[in-house]
C-alpha cells in the first residue's frame, strides 16, 4: 500500500548562506488527494505551487536504507 505526502520545501539565501524551510502538510491514501489539496493550498495560502511536493512512500517498508553519513 502506498501513502502520498505532501510537502512545503523552499530554499532561501540569507546573507552569506542558505536556509530550508521544510513542512510536512498532509498525508493521504490518494494521489488524487494529495494534488487536490495542492492546489487548494496554494490557492488559499497563496503559496507558489512549485514549492508544494506531492511524493508517494510505501508502507510497511524502511525508506531510511543509508544509514548516517558523515561530511
Amino acid at each position: 500500500m502506498r501513502i502520498y505526502l505532501l510537502e512545503y520545501y523552499e530554499e532561501i539565501e540569507y546573507e552569506d548562506f542558505d536556509v530550508e524551510k521544510y513542512s510536512l502538510v498532509g498525508v493521504f491514501l490518494t494521489e488524487k488527494e494529495a494534488m487536490e489539496e495542492k492546489r487548494r493550498i496554494s490557492i488559499e495560502k497563496e503559496i507558489k505551487e512549485e514549492l508544494l511536493w506531492v511524493s508517494a512512500e510505501d508502507i510497511g517498508h524502511l525508506q531510511w536504507k543509508g544509514g548516517f553519513i558523515s561530511v
